[in-house]
C-alpha cells in the first residue's frame, strides 16, 4: 500500500516540477522582451568604418610579421641613393675577388710547368693535371692556359688586375691643397 502512495507523490512532484519550470520560463521570456533593440552603448561602440580600419592595421601588423627583409645595407643610412667611395671600392674588391684569373704562367726549359691562378681573394699554384674552378688543366703556355670544361677545350689567358672605377681613382689623388699643412 505504501508504493502506491509513493507514486502518487512522484506524479505531484513531476507536476509541481512542471508548473515550477513554466512559470521560470515564463519569467525569462518576459525579463526579454523588455531588452530593448538600440543599445545604451550604441554612442559608444565602433563604427563599420573604425572597425575596418583596425582590421586593415591589424592585417598589416601580420604581413610585416611574416615578411623577410633581404636589404644588405643598412636601411637607416641617410645616403641610400649615392654610392660612397668605399660602397664604391668594396663592390670593386668583391668582383676582383670573384673573377677566376690567370695571375702568372712559369714555363721551364726543364721541370713542371704552373700556373697562378687567383679566385676568391686567393691564389694557388697548379700544373698540369690538377683540377682548378673552371675545370681539368691540359696544357700550360707563356700566358695561357689550356683547360677541358664539360668535354671542351677552352683557353683561359693572363689577365691584369681590372681598373678601379674612376670614382674611386679620383678621391684617391691628392691635391695641392690636401697636401698643405695648417699649423
Amino acid at each position: 500500500m505504501e508504493k502506491k502512495y509513493l507514486k502518487d507523490f512522484v506524479i505531484a512532484l513531476v507536476v509541481i516540477l512542471f508548473i515550477a519550470f513554466g512559470i521560470k520560463d515564463y519569467n525569462l521570456y518576459k525579463k526579454v522582451e523588455k531588452i530593448p533593440s538600440e543599445s545604451k552603448y550604441k554612442k559608444i561602440a565602433l563604427s563599420e568604418q573604425l572597425l575596418g580600419q583596425i582590421h586593415n592595421i591589424e592585417r598589416s601588423i601580420k604581413d610585416r610579421k611574416q615578411f623577410v627583409f633581404t636589404v644588405t645595407k643598412d636601411p637607416l643610412e641617410q645616403d641610400l641613393i649615392v654610392r660612397t667611395i668605399k660602397d664604391l671600392e668594396k663592390q670593386w674588391r668583391e668582383d676582383v675577388e670573384n673573377m677566376v684569373r690567370l695571375e702568372s704562367t712559369i714555363v721551364p726549359e726543364k721541370g713542371k710547368k704552373k700556373v697562378a691562378i687567383s679566385h676568391k681573394g686567393k691564389t694557388k699554384i697548379y700544373t698540369v693535371g690538377d683540377e682548378f674552378v673552371y675545370g681539368k688543366i691540359i696544357d700550360i703556355r707563356e700566358g695561357e692556359l689550356t683547360y677541358l670544361n664539360h668535354g671542351k677545350t677552352r683557353i683561359l689567358k693572363l689577365q691584369k688586375l681590372p681598373e678601379k672605377p674612376k670614382e674611386i681613382l679620383q678621391s684617391t689623388k691628392k691635391t695641392k691643397k690636401s697636401r698643405e699643412y695648417n699649423w
